[in-house]
């Protein structure tokens, strides 16, 4: 199956934060800010009690720790979108908006754009996110191809992850809602 399709910011912008957002070395540096930050504000405000009798900071770095530990995350997500807008953004091409095909046959997959070809095989296909606006594959571990639906129109979308699911043989699909 053959399918031709133009990609456009959004779609870019949110190849690039499906891949920030599931790799292992993001998540856990994320993590650490997160839980790291909040034990260091807390432990200051004890410290503080235990050694200066401090009350009123110590209660204050308390509620902030309490504070940050609700709200670093959507501050986190507020920052992660901003700042994938802006990379794709300067980093935006005619090439990258470009027309591009995508060709599914028996023995993997090939895609490109102007000038240039890329093909794999389904064993290095490693898995498959479909989301009510789009489907991110991952290719040797990483997600790099995105599909959009509104680019592909809903029929030949749906043709186009059945053949996927079909030909590459993955043991699970992951829908996200």
């Amino acid at each position: 199956m053959e399918v031709e399709f133009a990609l456009d910011e959004t779609d870019l912008v949110a190849l690039a934060r499906h891949h920030m957002q599931h790799s292992p070395a993001i998540r856990r540096r994320y993590r650490i800010r997160w839980i790291g930050a909040t034990l260091a504000i807390g432990l200051t405000g004890v410290l503080l009690y235990a050694f200066f009798a401090l009350t009123a900071p110590a209660l204050y770095l308390g509620a902030f720790a309490a504070f940050f530990l609700v709200f670093y995350p959507y501050y986190y997500r507020w920052l992660v979108g901003r700042t994938m807008r802006r990379i794709v953004s300067a980093r935006l091409s005619p090439a990258a908006l470009a027309a591009r095909t995508l060709r599914a046959t028996p023995e993997g997959m090939e895609w490109g754009g102007t000038g240039s070809k890329t093909a794999r095989t389904w064993d290095r296909v490693s898995g498959i996110e479909v989301t009510p606006d789009r489907t991110f594959v991952a290719i040797d571990g990483e997600y790099a191809i995105v599909l959009p639906r509104l680019g592909l129109g809903d029929e030949t979308y749906q043709r186009l992850i059945e053949t996927i699911r079909r030909l590459s043989h993955l043991p699970s699909w992951t829908s996200v809602k």
